[in-house]
């Protein structure tokens, strides 16, 4: 090999020399490497932990038990809509309403007591005089 062959070699791996020089502060140590693998799960912690999941034939059976689209369908469709909803609520009574007929309610109730007293007092008068005839005789 001539002089200017090798001086070219030589080049050439001062460059790349240089260049695995600028890369080799950015690998990691292998104490940096365990430091940074040391958090991670172990081989037997994943296991456990996958353990704990549903197989696909359980989930299959857990999603047997669900409804269907058309049976929650058919269940939606026996609800009263909106709009039925405010029909019923419109032909309810309002609390002034409720109010009204409870005084109404309370004044009947008020003549019936008044009548029954009256009859009462009535039969009680006429027993009074059927009572007292008998006992004159």
């Amino acid at each position: 090999m001539d002089h200017d062959m090798i001086a070219r070699h030589l080049e050439n791996l001062d460059r790349r020399l240089a260049k695995v020089e600028q890369f080799l502060p950015t690998l990691a140590t292998k104490e940096g490497l365990q430091g940074a693998i040391a958090p991670l799960a172990t081989k037997e912690e994943v296991q456990a932990a996958i353990a704990l999941l549903a197989t696909k034939e359980e989930l299959q059976a857990a999603i047997a038990s669900l409804a269907t689209k058309e049976e929650l369908q058919a269940a939606i469709a026996l609800l009263a809509t909106k709009e039925e909803l405010q029909a019923a609520i419109a032909l309810l009574a309002t609390k002034e309403e409720l109010r009204e007929e409870g005084e109404r309610s309370r004044r009947h109730m008020d003549v019936l007591s008044e009548r029954q007293r009256g009859d009462i007092q009535l039969l009680a008068e006429h027993l009074s005089g059927v009572m007292s005839r008998l006992t004159d005789k």
